[in-house]
């Protein structure tokens, strides 16, 4: 086999970010009207499941907020199915993230019980005991644009509201009714039926970094997430080239994405909603070490590694998969022996393989820096966000199979 040669590629993104995200928060938290936290009220803050830049400084300024006003808070896990869909799961989420009673400073009162309030649209709507018998609500999440809804308002304030509050029983409702564009209307009903007084909404950089932060009242939440949504895709970063004969990403999780791999990234490659796009054959290597065998996502993928393969828990990775209703995201690609061997198979077909037209990856959320083939050096060369190194390096191989280049840049 005649392998390419490899480039380093620099991606040069948006880098805005926040110097203090306590401060910003605390700034933003003083803006609220007065009178919203009623001395001894009961506050649920709610904590998530993703990977969320500052979020214990960000959720310590809320809760410190609250705390100022005479209330107390207590946190609330909302991640839906996620922490495999048991209270012990989601209180364990949270710890690796920092966000702990300890820490804190606050109660944490983890519970899969829900109160349905209503159906709308035919959807049965849930929201989380504990945060229904609180006095107050107060939702904390990053805007980000999402990679099954597609309406105006995907991942932010709403969505926790709705599919993280719901917890299991709602996140379940809302993935079996095949909706992508519920969150709105279910979230305008939950902000009417539950005592929901603020919100803080967090905006990433390209490189997720915390780049801004607000403080919202509930009317307001439909709005920002809907900017910020539109504003989140924009500065997403891309895999800059479509015409592509292989992609390859070195390591998928749910600490890089609910999906493993962002498809908002790799989204000419494997979608959950069609798109007309050409496939390209999509190769995953191995699991990050925090998704602790949660594979969810590995259908996106064409091929895969042993490795990999042999690493997955199909226990969280089916019970999160069965939660989305997507059955084809749990689904094990072709699955190689190594790295090598998916080199060998998918480029062992064209006319040229020295000219293969490859990326090279190591994660949907890494892609400031990358390897491409120099097969697609001009291309690459031609586009001003990018910088391409002039030498280019062989291919060659470890003991284990793995392309044994130096890091990218």
């Amino acid at each position: 086999m005649n392998y390419p040669k490899w480039i380093s590629v620099r991606q040069n993104l948006d880098r805005k970010r926040v110097g203090d995200p306590y401060g910003a928060a605390a700034g933003q938290l003083s803006l609220l009207p007065a009178g919203l936290v009623r001395r001894g009220a009961r506050i649920a803050v709610t904590a998530g499941s993703r990977c969320i830049a500052n979020v214990v400084p960000i959720t310590r300024a809320v809760i410190d907020y609250i705390a100022a006003q005479g209330g107390e808070p207590f946190l609330v896990p909302a991640m839906g199915s996620h922490g495999g869909a048991t209270s012990r799961g989601q209180t364990q989420v949270l710890a690796e993230f920092g966000l702990t009673a300890e820490a804190l400073g606050v109660p944490l009162r983890s519970s899969m019980e829900v109160v349905q309030l209503g159906v709308v649209e035919n959807i049965p709507v849930y929201i989380d005991r504990y945060a229904h018998e609180a006095d107050g609500i107060v939702i904390v999440n990053r805007v980000k644009a999402h990679q099954v809804f597609k309406g105006a308002i995907q991942s932010g304030l709403n969505k926790m509201l709705v599919i993280g509050l719901g917890k299991q029983k709602g996140a379940d409702a809302v993935h079996a009714s095949g909706r992508t564009d519920v969150l709105g209307p279910l979230g305008d009903f939950l902000r009417a039926a539950a005592p929901v007084l603020f919100g803080v909404a967090i905006l990433e950089n390209s490189y997720d970094e915390t780049r801004d932060v607000a403080a919202l009242l509930p009317e307001s939440f439909t709005e920002y997430d809907a900017a910020w949504a539109k504003l989140s895709r924009s500065l997403m970063p891309k895999i800059p080239v479509r015409r592509l004969d292989l992609v390859v990403v070195e390591r998928m999780g749910k600490d890089v994405s609910g999906s493993g791999m962002d498809t908002n990234v790799i989204g000419f490659t494997r979608r959950l909603l069609a798109t007309g796009q050409t496939a390209v054959p999509l190769a995953v290597l191995a699991l990050t070490e925090k998704t602790e065998g949660n594979a969810m996502g590995i259908g996106l993928a064409d091929l895969t590694t042993r490795r990999l393969a042999e690493g997955i828990d199909r226990q969280k990775t089916y019970t999160n998969v069965l939660a989305t209703g997507i059955y084809s995201t749990g689904r094990i690609p072709v699955t190689l022996d190594d790295e090598r061997a998916i080199f060998d198979t998918v480029i062992g077909k064209l006319d040229d393989p020295e000219r293969a037209r490859i990326v090279r990856i190591k994660s949907t959320l890494e892609l400031d820096r990358f390897w491409a083939t120099e097969a697609l050096r001009e291309e690459l060369r031609g586009q001003p966000e990018l910088e391409v190194t002039a030498e280019a390096v062989e291919t060659r191989f470890d003991e284990q199979g793995t392309l044994a280049i130096d890091a990218a840049g």
